[in-house]
């Protein structure tokens, strides 16, 4: 039975989180969701945050079918952290997904500069391998390397859009990106991949993307000087 009292409830998803397989984690998140969607008005609202920081690296660990299935479930509650929300961004099905960079809208960090240099960054990528390009985007656009190699690998193109149209790069340039990124891509694959940065929102992409700068601020500003 699962304890009411929020100390002991946290003691034992804590010690919950110490298990290891794929089920335990499926279980941990499971449990740590079920808790937040639905917080006890008996537990006062100071206690959320080691939940929540409990839920954040349980997300990051799960498999990804779960952290899809997962968004579903956060997509549409404003109750959630972004710092959770956009650890799903990447393995969303399209509709949470969207739910998920309209939760951006808006978000600003200080000091996080936005402008990046199109003919410098086409011309670093156009001399790189497709391998190479995740460290250019991570360089070019001060993104942590983790996010940019994420980005390179959607095969929907989506994210690549996201940070395109959320640094104010142009369409051409997303394209040029986008085709070097999949090179052997069949004549439909690129059609759908070119199509990704018309159906970005701006103002909500330029909320993801200074989320992920400010993850990382000191090392993405190092690299871009």
């Amino acid at each position: 039975m699962t304890p009411t009292d929020p100390k002991l409830r946290l003691t034992r998803l804590v010690e919950l989180a110490g298990r290891d397989g794929p089920a335990s984690r499926r279980a941990l998140v499971g449990e740590l969701t079920d808790l937040l969607l639905d917080w006890p008005q008996t537990y006062p609202a100071n206690m959320r945050e080691p939940f929540e920081a409990l839920l954040e690296r349980a997300v990051r660990v799960v498999d990804p079918e779960a952290r899809a299935l997962l968004a579903e479930r956060l997509a549409v509650t404003s109750d959630m952290p972004l710092a959770i929300l956009n650890l799903l961004v990447f393995d969303a099905a399209p509709t949470a997904r969207d739910a998920i960079l309209a939760h951006n809208a808006g978000f600003e960090e200080d000091g996080i500069r936005i402008g990046v240099s199109e003919p410098a960054l086409l011309a670093a990528a156009r001399k790189a391998e497709p391998f190479s390009i995740p460290a250019i985007l991570a360089a070019r656009f001060r993104i942590p390397d983790d996010i940019a190699a994420q980005i390179a690998s959607d095969a929907s193109a989506f994210s690549l859009a996201v940070l395109c149209k959320g640094a104010r790069v142009s369409r051409a340039a997303f394209s040029a990106l986008s085709l070097l990124l999949a090179p052997g891509a069949s004549q439909q694959e690129i059609y759908r991949r070119l199509s990704a940065y018309d159906g970005i929102v701006e103002d909500c992409a330029a909320g993801l993307v200074a989320f992920w700068r400010a993850k990382a601020p000191r090392e993405a500003d190092s690299k871009a000087a």
